[in-house]
């Protein structure tokens, strides 16, 4: 479902940069006729124009990890799966608040904090584990291992 909603967002921004470029690029700049053409609501484009925030971006600064400690949680992350280990979420949880601990002024994360650092990065997807193929279990098997090993050597 992230994914979902972080491709809404993307298109959503590209089509608010298209609607600024026609309004700056036209010979009449109307805002309502550009947002007209884009699909955009008036206020929308009109904001955009002046230099607002999108709501993420005016949140930010609310978060309780900077972008940076965020960034290295993902990367910490990737890591693991690199190795082979699965960052549970309630590890990924303790890191947070293990980074959290070392500040002088603590606050603590909220119980939806980690769905929403997962809607901040996308690239992160929580997924179930599945069960182990019957012929790959079979495959583990230390007898038939080593007669295969006495064959090719």
């Amino acid at each position: 479902m992230p994914r979902i909603k972080q491709i809404q967002k993307d298109k959503k921004e590209v089509t608010i940069q298209g609607a600024i470029k026609h309004y700056r690029q036209s010979d009449k700049p109307s805002i309502r006729n550009s947002a007209e053409k884009y699909g955009l609501a008036y206020s929308t484009l009109r904001g955009s124009l002046i230099g607002g925030e999108s709501r993420g971006g005016g949140h930010r600064r609310m978060q309780v990890l900077t972008e940076y400690e965020e960034n290295s949680i993902v990367r910490w992350c990737e890591r693991l799966d690199e190795w082979g280990h699965h960052a549970r979420l309630a590890v990924v949880r303790n890191m947070a608040q293990a980074i959290i601990d070392r500040r002088v002024n603590r606050r603590s994360l909220g119980k939806h904090w980690v769905s929403r650092f997962l809607n901040r990065h996308p690239r992160l997807a929580s997924k179930p584990s599945t069960r182990l193929d019957r012929q790959r279990a079979l495959a583990n098997d230390s007898l038939i291992l080593k007669d295969f090993y006495q064959k090719v050597c």
